[in-house]
């Protein structure tokens, strides 16, 4: 089986000796639970990033689905139990077995993301969707799980310290402490709203790889802002792309212009300092968008 070198390089960076092994594993890991869960292994999805993820049929029904696996549970389980507090917008959880650190979901299709509209230069089109998106999910929940209060991830900032601009960073503190003083509007959070984790299903669009968090309705532009990583539009400048995704989010969502710019410099500055935590290095791209995103009037 053949596995992508961002993934295997991204295991190993997080896990250090334990993702090696359970690197070298996998193949046997994988055997044991088709066989415990009667499944047949199809392939690999492509461009596998921090999880493994991959196409099986189901023996019982012949239907095909898609089986997530995970070094550990932390992170997976959030994923189910947000996944599962959403009545709409998401595939659906067949089932999560803890032990195996593992989660079988439905298969959509057509399955492409978001990020071929970037590819196809219809940027302004896939920013209404992922705007059609954040109201439907927002829409369609039911909490039945008691996830992390975003406000807690302002604590991931300080890894900055000294590594990024004092303004930048004691900015995105300030913002981020003011924006999640009031609680009492906030709703059940995907946390990871990008162009890579919104696919196509038939004639509308799911989300998948939800982080899971409780807080302001509004801190799910920021993810927008800053993807898709590996090919951000390049037919415009980089201060028009930003701007016109901010100006489309004002236009398309029930939140106020300044709430969302500032949503999308803390989301942005919160990605720089999880790049550095996860790979030790700055991210120049990503803090050039927040310095943009910072100086933009609205």
């Amino acid at each position: 089986m053949k596995l992508n070198t961002t993934f295997t390089v991204n295991i190993k960076e997080i896990y250090g000796k334990r993702g090696e092994v359970w690197l070298e594993n996998l193949q046997e890991h994988l055997a044991h639970l088709c066989e415990k869960h009667h499944l047949v292994l199809i392939s690999a999805m492509p461009n596998l990033s921090y999880h493994f993820v991959g196409l099986v049929k189901i023996l019982a029904t012949n239907e095909t689905a898609v089986i997530k696996m995970s070094l550990e549970n932390q992170y997976l389980e959030n994923e189910v139990r947000c996944l599962q507090c959403f009545t709409a917008g998401v595939p659906k959880v067949y089932w999560f077995d803890v032990d195996e650190h593992a989660v079988l979901m439905e298969h959509l299709k057509p399955g492409y993301s978001l990020k071929e509209l970037i590819k196809e230069g219809q940027d302004d089109l896939a920013t209404q969707i992922i705007c059609q998106e954040i109201k439907n999910l927002q829409s369609n929940q039911k909490p039945t799980y008691q996830f992390k209060h975003v406000s807690k991830l302002a604590d991931s900032l300080s890894v900055l310290d000294q590594h990024v601009d004092s303004y930048l960073l004691s900015k995105a503190k300030s913002l981020f402490h003011d924006l999640t003083f009031d609680q009492s509007k906030d709703v059940i959070l995907h946390g990871d709203l990008h162009h890579d984790n919104i696919l196509a299903s038939e004639q509308s669009w799911k989300a998948i790889d939800p982080h899971g968090y409780i807080g302001d309705p509004a801190f799910e532009v920021g993810s927008i802002i800053f993807n898709p990583y590996d090919c951000f539009p390049s037919h415009q400048p980089l201060l028009e792309i930003i701007k016109r995704r901010l100006k489309i989010m004002v236009r398309e969502l029930p939140f106020a212009a300044q709430r969302i710019k500032a949503w999308a410099f803390c989301k942005t500055m919160l990605s720089v300092a999880w790049t550095y935590e996860d790979h030790g290095k700055i991210d120049e791209g990503e803090l050039e968008i927040a310095r943009i995103v910072d100086s933009m009037k609205l």
